[in-house]
């Protein structure tokens, strides 16, 4: 009997051995978020970076703690939430996974931070953790892979479709060279000074498939750019696109990858309810005026410069707001635009979480605070100690 012919999308043969994701939007029920926090694991006698994610994932699987993860290097631990109704849930699921995943780190030798980048740690000792995908990325970049030392967090909102999801997209990409600048926490790299406030995003732009997103019409224009980029073996699936920004057909999100990892919890959070009030706002904003689904592809050309300020300047930037390139502080337009999502996350309840980041004049980003901290001291341990402490303190509070 003849096998059947290989199903198609548009144009393109599917090969069968490599069967095409299934690009249908999953909707979400409501705005849901969800958090995933990638945090570095130090030597508690070096503060370097070690490679201890093998081992503490088997601990974590032995006392049956959920939501943690390898990711591609094994100095990295990843910790996430489920699906979540509200930031305050979210607060409420990762609280105590770090408390017991950090105590589970302390008694294997290891210790947890938050940090963009570590501020000394040389990338010719890192190693890459032992699983299929991770090594199929090593093989294809042997080099790219191991200066991955950047750790990010990456936040994921509920929307109700992929045309939607596209649009809130278009209408919130220039906002993340905001997000950007606001979670800036890498200002060093291999124990220099880089000048930036982000040199994780000038890092991670080196990864094929990273940085802002290309600019698309609407879901089939997403669904037709996957399906060429498959067919040219250029990736595997959507998780193999690294945008600052994307949708996940899957899970029915959009998810912003553009962020730091941020200096504290209480950042995280923060950073948390202002993306979730952005979407929400935006897509009612598009409920209301569906023609600006399509979005102005200018916005993308101004964000990519301000993308550049942001990881140059943090907060400091003069970002560009307008195609005739009029400029303003990127912390005064930041401070306009929560002002203008507070009465969202008074309705959402996330009110608690947007208002810890004002006044913004006195908000110091992690960037400005580890400089600080080294410029005082001239010493790494201050730094490193401080990492440290600000996580357990938050950790230790009820």
């Amino acid at each position: 009997m003849k096998p059947p012919e290989p199903k198609s999308r548009g144009a393109l043969e599917v090969d069968p051995a490599h069967p095409a994701e299934d690009l249908t939007f999953c909707p979400s029920r409501g705005a849901s978020v969800g958090v995933e926090l990638e945090l570095q694991i130090l030597d508690r006698e070096t503060d370097d970076l070690a490679p201890g994610a093998v081992r503490l994932l088997q601990a974590c699987r032995e006392e049956a703690i959920e939501g943690v993860s390898a990711e591609l290097l094994q100095s990295t631990i990843e910790i996430k939430t489920g699906v979540c109704q509200s930031v305050a849930e979210a607060r409420d699921t990762l609280k105590p996974t770090l408390r017991r995943v950090r105590n589970l780190s302390a008694s294997l030798g290891y210790d947890l931070t938050f940090g963009g980048t570590h501020p000394f740690n040389r990338t010719s000792t890192s190693s890459v953790f032992p699983a299929e995908r991770f090594q199929r990325i090593e093989a294809e970049m042997p080099w790219l892979a191991h200066q991955s030392a950047v750790f990010g967090l990456h936040v994921h909102v509920g929307v109700p479709d992929g045309d939607l999801a596209i649009g809130v997209i278009n209408m919130v990409v220039q906002y993340l060279p905001h997000l950007l600048a606001l979670s800036a926490n890498s200002p060093f790299w291999q124990g220099v000074d880089t000048g930036l406030a982000s040199a994780r995003a000038i890092l991670f732009r080196l990864t094929p498939g990273a940085d802002l997103p290309h600019y698309f019409p609407n879901w089939q224009g997403f669904q037709d750019y996957v399906e060429v980029m498959r067919a040219c073996e250029a990736i595997v699936s959507t998780k193999d696109i690294y945008w600052d920004i994307r949708p996940r057909p899957k899970t029915g999100t959009i998810e912003f990858r553009v962020c730091d990892m941020p200096a504290s919890l209480e950042n995280v959070l923060a950073l948390a309810a202002l993306i979730r009030c952005l979407v929400i706002a935006s897509q009612r904003k598009l409920e209301d005026k569906p023609r600006l689904r399509r979005g102005d592809m200018r916005r993308y050309w101004i964000a990519v410069e301000n993308k550049w300020l942001a990881s140059r300047y943090g907060l400091k930037a003069q970002c560009i707001r307008t195609p005739g390139g009029r400029r303003q502080p990127l912390v005064r337009d930041l401070g306009k635009l929560i002002q203008g999502l507070l009465p969202i996350a008074q309705e959402t309840g996330d009110e608690p979480f947007l208002t810890a980041l004002m006044p913004l004049k006195d908000f110091e980003s992690g960037a400005d605070r580890q400089r600080r901290l080294f410029r005082d001291s001239g010493d790494w341990k201050a730094v490193i100690n401080d990492m440290k402490e600000r996580l357990a303190q938050e950790l230790n509070r009820e």
